[in-house]
């Protein structure tokens, strides 16, 4: 019979594996964490009291949540899908509104990240009933800024601007005292990294001068993660990047972005690399800039495939 430090056990791990992850990203995390899910299935088996059981599903729910990011991150994407729906499936044994949410957040950053933005948006639209359900103003916010980044990705400047401030209210009045551990990353900082994607989005998708309201929001963002949330920076770095290269402050862009490409060696993350991809994009356009074709060409061989041609 499993007891309650087992799953407190389960659950120190979990903590652990999401700190290695938003230091060293995804790939490094990978094996960890399908041993962590080989080694615990057992436990859903195992004889427990109906209190150890149903605090055991979340563990597991939100383990499964766990390697579908992991996953994401690396790339593998039939992977993290199906790691989101054991998620989903475990956190509804559990009754867990707030962590529903939260996997449904997370698979709607897939979507986004890939472009289909009318899936990001279901799903985004199904964490946001599930929010409502649980009360947690924390998840609501976090849903709603996230599909102001979806509708940025459109051109619905409107729509975009509306969600960011709605997250911004949910954000203002959440209760932050006691915040589940897949929550625990949005923070001032990362409201604020996400405000400044939304208008990065949108200087590409609905006006330039979007760029100008960026980069005070991504610098706020940048100083403001810890040590612990090194991939979060390096994101926001390459959005600020892009923002000062749209406003034409090119040297400075040029250095923000190498400084992004220099703290990215030491994160495995196939999202990482995909991100960085517009930003040589843009460098390229300043092709009368030897340093912006310098950040074009080494965001180029970092992140081109060995095995491409």
């Amino acid at each position: 019979m499993i007891g309650l430090g087992d799953v407190t056990r389960l659950e120190e791990e979990i903590r652990a594996l999401r700190e290695l992850d938003y230091r060293h990203g995804g790939e490094p995390c990978l094996d960890r964490v399908r041993r962590r899910i080989r080694d615990n299935l057992p436990l859903l088996t195992a004889p427990a009291s109906v209190q150890v059981r149903q605090r055991l599903h979340v563990a597991m729910a939100d383990l499964r949540n766990l390697a579908g990011w992991v996953c994401f991150d690396a790339g593998l994407v039939t992977n993290a899908h199906n790691h989101f729906s054991h998620a989903l499936a475990l956190a509804g044994i559990a009754g867990d509104d707030g962590l529903i949410a939260n996997v449904c957040y997370r698979l709607g950053r897939v979507y986004l990240h890939h472009g289909h933005l009318d899936e990001a948006l279901r799903y985004f639209d199904l964490g946001r009933l599930a929010a409502s359900r649980s009360g947690d103003r924390l998840a609501a916010g976090l849903i709603s800024v996230n599909s102001a980044w979806a509708c940025a990705s459109k051109g619905d400047e409107y729509g975009a601007l509306t969600l960011l401030d709605r997250g911004r209210d949910q954000f203002t009045a959440a209760n932050r005292a006691d915040v589940a551990g897949w929550a625990r990353f949005f923070t001032e900082s990362d409201l604020s990294a996400m405000a400044g994607a939304v208008h990065t989005t949108l200087a590409g998708t609905a006006g330039r001068h979007h760029a100008r309201t960026a980069v005070p929001l991504l610098h706020t963002a940048v100083n403001g993660y810890d040590e612990d949330m090194v991939r979060s920076r390096i994101l926001s770095l390459v959005l600020l990047s892009t923002d000062q290269l749209i406003e034409g402050d090119v040297d400075v862009g040029v250095g923000t972005g190498l400084r992004a490409l220099d703290a990215a060696a030491a994160v495995g993350s196939a999202r990482v690399r995909d991100r960085f991809r517009p930003l040589a994009v843009q460098a390229r356009g300043h092709h009368a800039h030897p340093g912006a074709l310098d950040l074009a060409e080494r965001i180029e061989a970092r992140t081109t495939p060995v095995d491409a041609p």
